[in-house]
This record gives C-alpha cells, sequence and structure tokens, in this order.
C-alpha cells in the first residue's frame, strides 16, 4: 500500500486538507477525460433521468471510466492513511468550468449539503484533477483550517440573479489571508475535510477544467435520516449503508437500475437535509 505522507496527513488534520497527491498517470487523466466527453454525449443524448443526474451523486455506477477512478490503488490507499482500511464511496461529483466560463462558486461547506452523522473523522472529499487545474481556470480555494470551526450557518449574499447562480454562501467572514489556491497537474488530486470552506473563480483560458470529486467514508458514518447506499471499495462493512455492485460494462442494464434508484434515493435525502437546514435556520432568527 502507497502510504499518504505524514506531512500530508498531519496537514489534513490541522489545515482541513492535504495536496498535490499523485494519483492518475498523466495518460491515464488524459483518457479518463476522452471518455468523460463520451459519457457527457450519452447521456445528453438519452435525456431524462440520467441527463438529471449526469454530474452527480453516482457516476461510477454507469461509467468505467468514473469506476476505475474510485478504484484507483493510488486513491484509495491515499484515502486509507486518512480513514482506515474500511472505505465506501458514497458520491461521485463532475466539476467543470467550461473554456472562458464566467462561473463561480462562493464560499460554502459541503457538509451543511449532506445529511450524514460521523463526517467529521469518517469522511473525505478528493477532488481529482483530470486536466491542470490553477488560478486561470478557476482552480479550488481552502480557507486554511476553516473545517475545526464545524459548520457554520449559510445564506445568498443577495437577491441578485448572478449572486443566487454562485450559490449559498458561508455566512461568516471570510479571511482572504487564508485562503490557498488548489494548484494540481492532470492526474493529481486533493482531499479535504467535508466542512472545510471553499470556493472556486471564472475560467479565463481557453480551455475546460475537468475534475471529478469523490467522497468517501467509514462504515462509523451514517444518514441522519431515510435510506441510503454507497459503494464498498476496501474492507467489509457497508455499515447503515444498502450495499452498490460495480458496473459491469457503460450503461449495462443492471447498472442503469441501480443507479436510477440510488440517486433518486440521495435526491430525497438531500432535498429533506436542505429544508430541514432551512427550517432550522428560521427558526434559529425568530
Amino acid at each position: 500500500m502507497t502510504v499518504v505522507a505524514a506531512d500530508l496527513a498531519e496537514r489534513f488534520r490541522t489545515d482541513g486538507y492535504a495536496f498535490p497527491v499523485d494519483a492518475l498517470t498523466p495518460a491515464e487523466a488524459d483518457r479518463a477525460v476522452k471518455d468523460c466527453r463520451m459519457y457527457l454525449q450519452t447521456v445528453s443524448a438519452v435525456g431524462g433521468a440520467l441527463a438529471r443526474y449526469a454530474a452527480f451523486p453516482k457516476i461510477h455506477l454507469v461509467s468505467m471510466w468514473a469506476d476505475r477512478i474510485v478504484h484507483h490503488p493510488a486513491i484509495v490507499d491515499a484515502v486509507e492513511s486518512l480513514l482506515g482500511p474500511e472505505l465506501l464511496v458514497w458520491s461521485t461529483n463532475l466539476f467543470i468550468r467550461p473554456a472562458h466560463s464566467g462561473s463561480s462558486l462562493a464560499w460554502h461547506q459541503d457538509a451543511v449539503y449532506l445529511g450524514l452523522d460521523g463526517f467529521q473523522q469518517h469522511a473525505v472529499r478528493v477532488w481529482v484533477a483530470l486536466t491542470d487545474t490553477t488560478v486561470a481556470n478557476g482552480t479550488m480555494r481552502y480557507a486554511r483550517g476553516s473545517h475545526l470551526q464545524g459548520t457554520s450557518p449559510h445564506r445568498f449574499s443577495s437577491s441578485n440573479l448572478e449572486d443566487i447562480m454562485r450559490g449559498e454562501e458561508i455566512a461568516v467572514e471570510i479571511d482572504e489571508a487564508i485562503a490557498v489556491d488548489v494548484v494540481l497537474k492532470a492526474g493529481q488530486c486533493s482531499m479535504h475535510h467535508l466542512a472545510m470552506a471553499h470556493c472556486s473563480g471564472p475560467n479565463h483560458t481557453g480551455n475546460g477544467r475537468f475534475n471529478l470529486a469523490i467522497d468517501y467514508i467509514t462504515p462509523q458514518v451514517v444518514p441522519t435520516a431515510g435510506e441510503d447506499s454507497a459503494l464498498l471499495v476496501r474492507g467489509e462493512s457497508t455499515g447503515a449503508f444498502l450495499p452498490e455492485a460495480r458496473p459491469v460494462s457503460d450503461f449495462d442494464g443492471a447498472a442503469l437500475q441501480q443507479f436510477y434508484a440510488a440517486a433518486a434515493r440521495r435526491q430525497k435525502r438531500i432535498d429533506e437535509t436542505i429544508l430541514n437546514r432551512g427550517t432550522t435556520q428560521n427558526q434559529d432568527r425568530t
């Protein structure tokens, strides 16, 4: 097993992130981008729920390129160094910033949307660079150490369309002096705590930025409410999660059935999590 360097593991605990971690080879990353483009063309042509959930949350259940990445030994070994030998993939998320895109994401925390208990010590998001990620193409920025404060309230910064499109923003002031740009070469990855405050900027370059985010958890994590499922990638137990199976080929029949059920199950839980969070915040303001 390839173990993450001790200084990276320590940085994850203290800073809330660890990067760069070498994962895919340049050839593997290049192949993944090509396969990803083909995948997006296919799901767009099919439409329906497959297109709706093309970028989140279960890409690895229907596409062999994503399945290969979530099982990549260098990535799973790195995660094991942080979380231990019992590992599940809870979700995959595709983040693409097209060439010359003005889109951006406000400072936020992933944990507030996920509806998971136990994530504080037993979960990590791995952000895999399928292309180079740079300041110019809108890479992520971390607020160093922000995970130590736990989750914070979120709100839209204003009612104008641009701010709404940037997403909910953490309702505390982020000190730009502690912000760190996540600069990676294609094939490298970054690992961050689910309570890490982060944002991303516009892409000013002529090339698209492709990243696959993978949420790994251990069986100690449990859904806050309702059924959920996850894919065992190392170890023996799925804990409170219904077990998922790997695809045997792209979009095979059994994989599609599983994908539709798992995506609908997850969407229901996330919708309920956001609704309950909003209710709690409204009560806090009264």
